[in-house]
């Protein structure tokens, strides 16, 4: 087979060619598939939190582990057998809060005063909120808001 043409290009067979381009491909197909297996990565990145006990809950200790997708909090130390919900909250200017995840924000702590809640987030509550609370609800009404006591508390700094 000759490889220049009578002009003096080089010729490939076109079944080189071919293979080069399914090469090419592959190796395109597979940097694409890296880079957003990164990105779905990086968008699903938790950050971990420490949840601080409050004056009325002495003994009380928590994390939190938030991502732009989810919250999950581990609780120990709080009331036993109680109603407890999570809030994202900005002090200034002036006092706003907004249930952590889907409604009713709730979880029930067992006998020995553990809790876990877990939910869904619409977005990220980083440099939205300045913090995460967690409420004891003595009534046992999560709808409570007259009564609820503080329990828990973490700064949210921004990511």
């Amino acid at each position: 087979m000759n490889w220049i043409s009578r002009s003096g290009e080089i010729m490939l067979p076109e079944r080189t060619f071919t293979m080069n381009k399914k090469i090419l491909s592959a190796i395109v197909v597979t940097v694409v598939a890296i880079g957003l297996s990164a990105l779905s990565w990086a968008a699903q990145e938790s950050e971990k939190v420490t949840l601080m006990a409050t004056k009325d809950h002495p003994g009380a200790t928590g994390t939190a582990l938030i991502s732009a997708q989810n919250i999950n909090i581990e609780a120990n130390g709080l009331k036993p057998n109680s109603v407890y919900t999570a809030w994202f909250v900005n002090m200034k200017p002036k006092k706003h809060e907004v249930g952590a995840g889907q409604p009713p924000y709730m979880f029930k702590t067992d006998s020995s005063g553990i809790g876990t809640y877990s939910a869904q987030l619409n977005e990220s509550p980083f440099g939205k909120w300045e913090m995460l609370m967690v409420v004891l609800h003595p009534t046992g009404d999560p709808g409570d808001m007259k009564n609820m006591v503080g329990a828990l508390a973490a700064n949210l700094k921004a990511k």
